[in-house]
């Protein structure tokens, strides 16, 4: 009897910390969802070109779209990752990255968009 009920405290203990497990990944993928806006800078005289990057997330799914809206231009992105504070975020369409850190008040990313060449990029949360 002791045996048994041992059994079940322990399988209660190990589905509530997988529960609260998963729960805490699926906040953490939760930090990116939402609309964020930035500029990215083109150097040597180039445009300056308004982004908003747009992430969902639905279940174990995370999607994203680009918007430039200077060149009113919407790119679906082809993968995105979000792991560690990190997000990553692929534009097969463009042949482009944006790989970014997500900041402690979870209010910017931080990082670089790549299509080419490599340019500082930081999104803020609207």
């Amino acid at each position: 009897m002791k045996f048994a009920s041992i059994t079940r405290r322990l399988a209660l203990g190990l589905a509530t910390a997988a529960l609260l497990a998963g729960s805490a990944s699926a906040q953490a993928a939760n930090a990116y969802d939402g609309l964020w806006a930035g500029a990215l800078v083109i150097p040597g005289g180039g445009p300056t070109l308004r982004l908003e990057l747009t992430i969902k997330t639905a279940g174990a799914e995370t999607k994203a779209e680009l918007n430039s809206l200077d060149q009113g231009a919407t790119i679906p992105a082809t993968a995105v990752k979000t792991d560690g504070g990190q997000l990553s975020a692929l534009f097969l369409s463009i042949g482009g990255e944006y790989t970014a850190k997500l900041s402690a008040d979870g209010k910017s990313l931080a990082g670089t968009f790549t299509q080419g060449a490599a340019l500082p990029l930081t999104l803020t949360k609207k």
